[in-house]
């Protein structure tokens, strides 16, 4: 049985499908497609996949008319059309003999002219109605090819009507890959933007192809979009866009890694939103929370100590462990009152040396203690005081006695109702916990191990 129109296929395949495979082939069906009984069954079954329906036929009528610009001919047109373009070839080479250093002529046979305007957009319209039928009048594949023929039209429309198309295409589940980046990764802000906000399926490589040159609209769109994952959110956070990160740190539904967020912590320092935005995350991991700690208001400090300080049996158990292998650091035997004394002395009078004598005494690391004696706030010392097991009574009297100094960094009476209210709910383990984290930030050890 011959692949052509005068015999119907037995396979399913229609006459009209088989002039349009042979029509895109540049090529007379009865010359070169074979006897269907004589294809391998591999190939039956890509005919029946790639060209299943009458939908092809207006397909081709359009493609073939305005991309493949193909003559409609027989087989003896052909043959005919091949010598008289051997002929003019011989002449032209003649020709270029007799002449005097000139270029040879090239073929005298002329093209076709170019489609207009208006045709370009009729056919992106058909194009364009056959990707939108519903399922039962086109196949997948068919959408595909529609689409894939799409990519040779839009280069030539303006930028209203490819808005436009990006609108249609965006609403569609079932696209042509290659159309689909076409769109997203357009120069034209409207048109890529139009993508990022209504399409629901872009790839994650058209999505990191846009982000290094993307506009704050871009990378704000792509911040917003569901179920980001963890390459899109650092290529954003790489991108150093505060709004977008503000935007990317609002969606629950993007998947930040504990290095993007150790990366987010300085990136926040100083703007609200966006220290708000990262401390409110439910996937925020404890160790930066407690990090954050030192770059936060007084707000922001008693919720993270309410957020991540608990209280129970297991918390002792964690310190008795950590410290017999040395991964919490151990303070040995309570220093005496002379000792914490000379500490509150050092502070009081600004000495450099008591960040030096605050480390010895818990055996944390000089950094941790020069940043508890530096802070203004406060928190920090009342911490290590509860640490080192000191009374009610002693801390009251330090705290009156730095407010009153004006060499100490902590200032404002105010301060001092919160500071013992805080020293006050604060037990002994939730302390040494909180220490444990600040020191291990310090010597960039446990979750802080690069």
């Amino acid at each position: 049985m011959s692949f052509d129109g005068d015999i119907q296929a037995a396979g399913g395949v229609q006459p009209n499908e088989g002039l349009i495979a042979a029509t895109l082939l540049h090529c007379n069906p009865a010359r070169v497609i074979p006897q269907v009984d004589e294809l391998p069954s591999a190939a039956n079954s890509l005919v029946d996949r790639l060209l299943t329906s009458v939908t092809s036929l207006k397909l081709a009528e359009n493609v073939v008319s305005i991309l493949v610009e193909t003559p409609e001919a027989d087989e003896e047109a052909v043959e005919a059309a091949e010598a008289d373009q051997a002929a003019e070839a011989d002449e032209a080479a003649e020709t270029a003999e007799v002449s005097t250093g000139k270029t040879a002529a090239k073929g005298t046979k002329g093209k076709k002219a170019a489609p207009d305007k208006q045709a370009l957009e009729d056919a992106s319209r058909d194009l364009v109605a056959i990707m939108i039928l519903p399922s039962g009048q086109a196949q997948p594949q068919e959408r595909f090819f529609a689409g894939d023929a799409l990519l040779g039209i839009m280069p030539h429309l303006p930028p209203a009507d490819l808005t436009s198309l990006a609108r249609t295409v965006a609403r569609l589940d079932v696209v042509s890959e290659r159309l689909r980046t076409f769109l997203v990764t357009h120069s034209d802000n409207d048109i890529s933007c139009r993508m990022l906000k209504d399409a629901h399926y872009i790839s994650d490589v058209d999505l990191l192809k846009v982000i290094p040159t993307g506009s704050e609209q871009q990378l704000r769109l792509i911040a917003r979009r569901r179920l980001l994952n963890v390459v899109v959110c650092d290529a954003i956070i790489e991108a150093g866009n505060a709004p977008a990160i503000l935007e990317l740190l609002r969606n629950s539904e993007s998947q930040l890694s504990t290095s993007a967020f150790i990366k987010l912590m300085p990136i926040v320092v100083g703007n609200n939103d966006l220290e708000s935005a990262l401390c409110n995350r439910k996937d925020l991991p404890q160790a930066v929370g407690l990090e954050m700690f030192w770059q936060g208001g007084q707000n922001l400090r008693r919720y993270l100590l309410t957020r991540f300080l608990t209280e129970s049996a297991a918390l002792g158990r964690v310190m008795s462990i950590g410290m017999k292998v040395d991964a919490i650091p151990s303070f040995g035997s309570k220093p005496s009152a002379d000792d914490i004394e000379e500490l509150i002395s050092q502070i009081e009078n600004g000495d450099p040396k008591a960040a030096e004598t605050l480390a010895s005494y818990c055996r944390i690391d000089p950094e941790t203690a020069k940043r508890v004696v530096n802070d203004a706030g406060g928190e920090p010392i009342t911490v290590v005081f509860k640490c080192l097991a000191q009374s009610r009574l002693v801390m009251a009297q330090a705290l009156q006695r730095w407010v009153e100094s004006d060499k100490c960094p902590i200032n404002g009476e105010n301060r001092i109702v919160e500071l013992h209210a805080q020293f006050d709910g604060m037990s002994f383990n939730k302390a040494r916990m909180l220490l444990s984290y600040w020191d291990w930030a310090s010597r960039e050890s446990g979750p802080f191990r690069a």
